[in-house]
């Protein structure tokens, strides 16, 4: 779970990864053959790498040598996960954390991904950054073929919507007076 909100992957490309995929020097991780049957190159946090290389050593321990065409995170079989194990284990984790699916808030794996895009837009709004130089690269990152595919997760939130009001309130907050409606 960590993996695909940190790293904003679909839960297929996170479920097709392998020990090859993982480029521990660079902190990178190789998203082959995903949606449209486009690859790319994605960095991660050091914390992640330190944190995936974790995993391989226990995987390591429990399988013997991690071979490159083995799943980068394996089952307790050493295979592949299944989608449907991977989104049992996102239900438990939301079970453990005393996160309640309701039929009003339906929580899904895929929201990690939404959840990535979202805190993103978020940081480089407190950075103050140039919106429309970056968003294109969020698009990339994502592996979508356009800005046009990213918007549906750039949903509005509390606190983005707080960053904005202030990001605007330097530029334009003269033009409201106080106390006027």
């Amino acid at each position: 779970m960590r993996t695909l909100y940190l790293v904003g992957l679909r839960a297929g490309e996170l479920l097709r990864l392998t020990q090859a995929d993982i480029d521990f020097d660079s902190a990178t991780l190789h998203i082959r053959h995903s949606k449209f049957d486009k690859s790319r190159v994605v960095p991660i946090a050091p914390d992640l790498v330190k944190h995936i290389g974790h995993c391989r050593t226990l995987a390591t321990q429990r399988f013997g040598s991690c071979l490159p065409h083995m799943p980068l995170f394996p089952s307790p079989r050493g295979g592949r996960y299944s989608i449907t194990a991977l989104r049992a284990a996102f239900h438990q984790t939301l079970e453990t954390a005393g996160i309640e699916r309701t039929s009003d808030h339906r929580i899904r794996l895929h929201d990690l991904r939404h959840s990535f895009a979202a805190l993103r837009l978020l940081l480089w709004c407190e950075q103050n950054v140039d919106l429309d130089a970056k968003l294109p690269l969020l698009a990339t990152y994502l592996g979508h073929v356009g800005l046009a595919s990213s918007q549906r997760y750039l949903q509005l939130t509390r606190d983005l919507m707080g960053e904005i009001t202030r990001r605007h309130q330097v530029r334009f907050g003269y033009l409201i007076e106080e106390g006027s409606r």
